[in-house]
Parts: C-alpha cells; sequence; structure tokens
C-alpha cells in the first residue's frame, strides 16, 4: 500500500507540457462524453455494478490465498485460474509475476495495469478473513492489496467481450506483480519495466494500490533501506565486563541516528525501524544489528542522509573501541532496498487522463507523491500513476486490517474510463 504521504495541489509549478499532451487533453475533454456514453464502454461498465456480488467474493477468494513477500505463488496461481475461467490466457515471468494480455489491434502499445500480490501480514486459516456484521471485510491484505486483485479480476471480465473504446489504439496488459512490500523492494516492478518482454510495448503504468480515490500518485518518494551489523567476541557480563558490546556501539549509533539534522527541502527522514542483538541477559552480546529507513522526494537528499549515517556508526564503533579493553571485531552497513525518487512529470499523460475521467465521474482527487509501485516507471521517465481501487479501508499492514466495497463500482469505473481515453485519444503508433 501505498507509503503516504506528501501532497500536492493540482496547480503546483512545474514545466508546461509539451505539445503533443496538451492536444491529447484538448482532445480528451472533447471526448469524454461521447466515451462514457458508447454502446462498448456502457456494457463493460455495467459489469461492476451489476456483478458487485461476484466481485466481492473474488475478492475475499484470493485474500483467503497467503501471499507474504517472496511467497505469493499459490495467490498468482490462483489469479492464473480466475482469469482462466474468464477466456484470459495469462503467462508467469521469470520474477513470478502473473500477466495477461488483452490484444484487439496487433502491434498497437500496451497500456499495464497492474496490483501487488504479496502482504506484510498474512491469513493463518481461512476464517480469517470474514465479512463483519456491517459487511465490511476483515483480516489481513483486504484493503492492501486484496482489492487492486479484485479490480484486475473485474476488469478482465469487464473486457473480455472487447475493448471499451472503438478501433483502439492501446491494447491492455493486466499484471499481478510480486514483491511490492517491505524487502520485496518492487523486485516484480523492476523486472516488469527494465527486464520483461513486454518492457518496449509498454506505453503507460496505471498501479492499483489499496482502496482510496482521493491520490493520485505521479511522484515518486524515495527510499534506501540498510542493515547495520556489529559484532564483538561476546563474553560473560561480570567476568568479561570490559569489552567491546556491540550492543552499546548500536545503541550509541542509534542515539546519533536520531540527533541529525535532515535536509528540509525537499524533506527527507531517517528511521530506526528494528535493533536485535544479545544472547541472554548475563552476556555481552557477540553481535548486535538494527534496520533503518531513509526518504526523500530527492535521491541527492537520500544520499546525503546515507553518507550522514554512515559517518555516525563508524563514530560509534570508535567511542565503543575507546572505552573498551578489546576492539569491535567488525561491522558492515548492508543496502537491503532501494525505491528511486522521481518528480512529478509534465508529459505525464495519465495526469491529464486522470483528471478528465475525474470529472466527469465526480470524483474529487488531488496529486500526491507517495512510494508505490510506480516508482520504478516514474524514475524511468514513463507515464505513471498508482490510484485506489475504491471502496474504504484501514489498518494497513494490522491484523484489523478491514475493507468496505462501498463506492467500489464508481472506481473502478473510473479505470475503464482511463483505458477508453487512452485508446481513443493517443497518437497513432
Amino acid at each position: 500500500m501505498p507509503d503516504r504521504r506528501e501532497t500536492h495541489s493540482p496547480d503546483a509549478v512545474v514545466a508546461s507540457p509539451p505539445a503533443d499532451v496538451r492536444q491529447m487533453a484538448e482532445k480528451m475533454d472533447a471526448e469524454v462524453s461521447a466515451l462514457a456514453t458508447a454502446d462498448s464502454y456502457r456494457r463493460a461498465a455495467r459489469i461492476f455494478h451489476d456483478e458487485r456480488k461476484w466481485v466481492d467474493e473474488r475478492h475475499l477468494q484470493i485474500c483467503r490465498v497467503p501471499a507474504l513477500t517472496f511467497r505469493e505463488q499459490e495467490r498468482a496461481a490462483l489469479v492464473q485460474e480466475l482469469w482462466a475461467d474468464l477466456g484470459l490466457r495469462s503467462e508467469l515471468d521469470e520474477a513470478g509475476n502473473v500477466i495477461a494480455p488483452l490484444v484487439w489491434t496487433p502491434g498497437a502499445p500496451f497500456i499495464a495495469i497492474s496490483a501487488h500480490l504479496d502482504t506484510t501480514l498474512a491469513p493463518r486459516h481461512e476464517s480469517d478473513i470474514y465479512v463483519a456484521p456491517d459487511g465490511s471485510f476483515q483480516g489481513p491484505g483486504v484493503v492492501d492489496n486484496g482489492v487492486g486483485l479484485a479490480a484486475l479480476v473485474a476488469l478482465a471480465r469487464a473486457l473480455r467481450d472487447g475493448p471499451p473504446a472503438q478501433l483502439p489504439r492501446r491494447n491492455v496488459l493486466l499484471v499481478a506483480n510480486v514483491a511490492e512490500e517491505g524487502e520485496g523492494n518492487l523486485f516484480g516492478m523492476k523486472r516488469l519495466v527494465h527486464g520483461s518482454g513486454w518492457s518496449s510495448r509498454i506505453a503507460e503504468y496505471l498501479v492499483l494500490d489499496g482502496a482510496s480515490t482521493a491520490h493520485v500518485t505521479v511522484e515518486a518518494l524515495g527510499s534506501r533501506r540498510f542493515e547495520v551489523i556489529i559484532e564483538g567476541r561476546g563474553g560473560h557480563s561480570w567476568n568479561d565486563f570490559g569489552r567491546a558490546n556491540p550492543i552499546h556501539a548500536l545503541a550509541r549509533a542509534a542515539a546519533a541516528l536520531s540527533d541529525l539534522e535532515l535536509p528540509r527541502s525537499p524533506r527527507a527522514t531517517l528511521t530506526v525501524t528494528m535493533i536485535e542483538g544479545g544472547a541472554g541477559v548475563n552476556s555481552i552480546a557477540s553481535s548486535a544489528r538494527a534496520k533503518v529507513d531513509i526518504r526523500s522526494r530527492s535521491n541527492a537528499g537520500i544520499e546525503q542522509v546515507v553518507g550522514a549515517m554512515e559517518e555516525a556508526v563508524r563514530r560509534a564503533v570508535e567511542q565503543e573501541n575507546r572505552r573498551s579493553s578489546d576492539r569491535i571485531s567488525a561491522y558492515k552497513i548492508r543496502e537491503i532496498g532501494r525505491r528511486p525518487a522521481a518528480a512529478r512529470s509534465a508529459s505525464n499523460v495519465l495526469i491529464d487522463c486522470l483528471r478528465t475521467a475525474d470529472a466527469y465521474l465526480g470524483i474529487r482527487s488531488r496529486l500526491d507523491c507517495a512510494s508505490t509501485d510506480a516508482n520504478v516507471p516514474l524514475a524511468a521517465g514513463l507515464p505513471a500513476a498508482a490510484i485506489g481501487a475504491g471502496g474504504r479501508g484501514g489498518d494497513a499492514h494490522a491484523p484489523t486490517e478491514w475493507y468496505h466495497p462501498d463506492g467500489r463500482p464508481l472506481a473502478l469505473e473510473r479505470i475503464l474510463l482511463v483505458i477508453a481515453l487512452l485508446q481513443s485519444c493517443s497518437p497513432r503508433h
């Protein structure tokens, strides 16, 4: 689910869009009403309203299959099965992403519609995912990202009888990707954008993550994650007192990191997220480790904080060595994750596409900066956005996670209208 949030006014100062993007936006404004009332569009959109119960059932079915990061295989197989039941052929790439093309115009580029398979918590039993008396779905992963995956299945059903626009200039690539959460490090999306046979054929990326339709993520919040490991001889807390203590060194490092002066514009953050070490209450630890999360909208800002972190750890180890009868035997700082930052681009056609769709459907939204799968295409200079797939939800990444499907049909229709606008208004290739 998007790591929120810095929001920006739609009128934030950016470079003027190129002429071709302005012309496409004008064409969208002129054609949206005709597109949204065409028989092909209305036929597909009715699925979201008439088959709400079916979509809800698929949502719960998906969430009952555990899919922790790097363990998504069983859920991936279920998504393939659900798509196959709708007559859609899919494939697994080397990363484990499930990819299903819908081709109406051979040779035309694709818009990739993606949702991540993995969760930070997983149900231990099917009964952990249930419907509460108020109609809400309860259990790990129901909003992050069961709602996005359910949208992919609903779109497959809505599009199986044809495209929402006549003579489409875009085909659709449905992607259920792996490894978005935590130390998954956006592995699945990186594979799709940079190492897939589909990469050169994808023109735009629309990421479905979470429920909220109020946020349109078109700027990437970057991050780097590290594990700090400090090692010593260890020993008895009385007999060997005075030996270098990795926990003491790590505690000094953590205190120093909490006191760092961080960049304010663009804002950067540093958080020590985990600390562990030691074998018992009467022992000097032989090792201690911590995990550190650094974020900023600026890649340069991230690098500045990384340098300060490395210096703080080095000084903490030196301080422990000076007060000890021996020395810390080793320490290392290991990178465990990297998400690129990217500024908002004036040439991102999905901004105007979503604005047009939202104005027509009466959806109020704003542009923002967050950490999502969209980081990868945005950093590569490709048109991309991350949006919610509708309904309401909360407590993501907690056992009390919940989701209510009220409002889902309108959000699904929004995705359909984005597809129709791109199919009708994009330049011919």
